[in-house]
């Protein structure tokens, strides 16, 4: 508004002085603007604030026009900046209400000043123009690419929560299993070695009738953060529904996967919580690597829920690979079991797992 009121004084220094609308010009274009924003500031709803504002706005702008006797060059430019600033604050669908200020604005001054119609805008006037098109353009660009960049930062933000489950914090299962027909792609391709953990855990329900749902909760948080914390850092875990996990343990046979998933199962029994001490987790874990005759993720998955079910089967807390055939049902085979269920295998130290096992 202050540059546009500055278009207007260019206008009235040509015409015969009148303190009246010198001081309506400079009362509009730099005190108006501040009280609309102030204004703006303190509703409840300031977008009809807004709206209100710009409808002011629309009105002064239509008593310009006529200031400056009906000059085109000026009035154009001061018309188009003033409707491109109405479309650029999401209130291009009620144009109708701003034209009809424009032009009552208009009929008020004319009626008041009885303006003399000069098409053509003095050269004074006309440079008065530079300074409000070259830094209401460089403003708009400037205001358009930070928006643009808040947008694109937004978008990235949205894509991201959308990969994680956001109460466990490892992936979703949409972006999971995008991963999991990749790493299966890739093996049928270049016959990259990864295997598959489905991890459930033991009894959970349990939990959930003795402890109630938000400690539920609080368990399950802490399984997630777990089990990243045992990860390598190019496996994948994902939360594929409830109390049931799993992980894609990339470059890996399944004997390196098991030693993933000892890992795993013992620091689950190492969880805690303060407030109730007697609670203790554990987990079945099962473990099938990819093979060529898996033609499906679903089929990679059921491979490896059949040793699921033969770990619970055989007591829970256990850790079994499908094997070979493990795309035979009923044909896992058991990876015999540590001595100790606290502590790593020894064994296990001297295997990749002991990668960097940051998530």
């Amino acid at each position: 508004m202050g540059l546009c009121g500055l278009v207007v004084a260019a206008s009235l220094a040509y015409q015969p002085a009148n303190i009246v609308w010198w001081a309506f010009t400079a009362v509009s274009a730099l005190v108006w603007p501040h009280i609309a924003y102030l204004h703006s500031c303190r509703q409840a709803d300031p977008f009809q604030s807004e709206y209100l504002n710009c409808l002011i706005d629309a009105l002064i702008v239509g008593c310009w026009v006529a200031l400056m006797q009906w000059s085109l060059l000026p009035s154009i430019c001061i018309l188009a900046i003033s409707m491109s600033d109405r479309s650029y604050l999401g209130l291009k669908q009620r144009w109708l209400p701003f034209v009809g200020a424009l032009l009552a604005g208009m009929g008020l001054m004319a009626a008041l000043v009885q303006p003399e119609a000069q098409w053509l805008a003095p050269l004074g006037v006309q440079i008065s123009l530079l300074p409000l098109v070259i830094l209401h353009t460089a403003y708009t660009s400037r205001s358009t690419r930070r928006m643009l960049k808040t947008l694109a930062k937004q978008n990235l933000q949205l894509k991201l929560l959308g990969r994680i489950d956001p109460l466990t914090t490892v992936y979703s299962r949409d972006y999971w299993w995008k991963m999991a027909r990749t790493a299966l792609r890739q093996h049928h391709i270049r016959q990259e070695q990864t295997s598959l953990l489905v991890i459930d855990i033991d009894h959970f329900k349990r939990i959930n009738d003795e402890y109630g749902h938000i400690v539920g909760d609080e368990v399950l948080k802490l399984i997630g953060l777990n089990i990243r914390q045992c990860l390598r850092s190019h496996d994948i875990a994902g939360r594929y529904g409830g109390d049931e996990f799993t992980v894609l343990c990339k470059n890996a046979k399944a004997e390196d996967a098991y030693f993933v998933a000892l890992r795993i199962r013992d620091k689950l029994a190492q969880i805690r919580l303060r407030e109730y001490p007697k609670l203790r987790i554990s987990a079945s874990i099962g473990v099938a690597a990819a093979d060529d005759s898996f033609e499906s993720v679903a089929t990679w998955i059921k491979a490896a829920d059949t040793a699921l079910y033969s770990a619970k089967d055989a007591g829970r807390d256990q850790i079994i690979d499908a094997g070979p055939s493990s795309h035979i049902p009923n044909s896992p085979a058991t990876i015999p079991m540590p001595a100790s269920k606290t502590s790593l295998n020894p064994v296990a130290q001297e295997q990749p797992v002991k990668d960097d096992l940051t998530y």
